[in-house]
């Protein structure tokens, strides 16, 4: 079965994308919160909170991953 473009581009992103972490936050939020959280990252396209919360951070960053 040959593979479609759009299936190679998604495993190409995939793998690009993907990095090892290996340090996790938390924080306690109440079930309305992590709706409006999840409700939020839908919102502005991000597939997870994390991927949302993350991004707050992206701007401080230069293009080789260091800070400003």
């Amino acid at each position: 079965m040959a593979k479609t473009k759009k299936s190679t581009d998604t495993a190409a992103n995939t793998e690009k994308k993907r990095v090892n972490k290996d340090v996790v936050i938390r924080a306690r939020v109440t079930l309305d919160e992590r709706e409006r959280f999840e409700k939020k990252a839908a919102e502005l396209g991000f597939s997870t909170v994390s991927d949302m919360i993350r991004s707050l951070i992206a701007e401080d960053e230069e293009p080789n991953g260091t800070e400003k």
